[in-house]
């Protein structure tokens, strides 16, 4: 079952929605940084094998501030069986956690 609401706390790549899950009506997506001191450098992808479609690429959200993508932002996506996985890497730049909220708002 698909989960809308994710706390990324560290460097490595995190599936925000898994192949299968059948979530290919997304209407938005909201990025928070809520660390206090860092900017998040962030990398919003679609997966399939090893194949990689950025959403966001190197993307810094200042500390404290919220990004949010709507269906303006290309969003919807095949996430059937034979579709993509979302997945999210944050860091500071470097090799440094930085703390993020993801929300996933799905369309009727």
């Amino acid at each position: 079952m698909a989960t809308f609401f994710h706390n990324i706390t560290t460097t490595l790549t995190q599936n925000l929605l898994e192949v299968g899950e059948g979530v290919s009506n997304l209407k938005s997506i909201t990025i928070a940084n809520i660390d206090a001191t860092n900017d998040a450098k962030v990398d919003l992808f679609l997966n399939k094998g090893t194949d990689n479609f950025y959403i966001l690429k190197n993307v810094l959200i200042p500390q404290e501030t919220t990004l949010v993508l709507g269906p303006e932002d290309n969003i919807s996506f095949n996430n059937g069986a034979s579709g993509y996985s979302m997945r999210i890497q944050v860091d500071d730049g470097s090799t440094t956690a930085v703390s993020v909220d993801v929300i996933l708002k799905r369309g009727a």
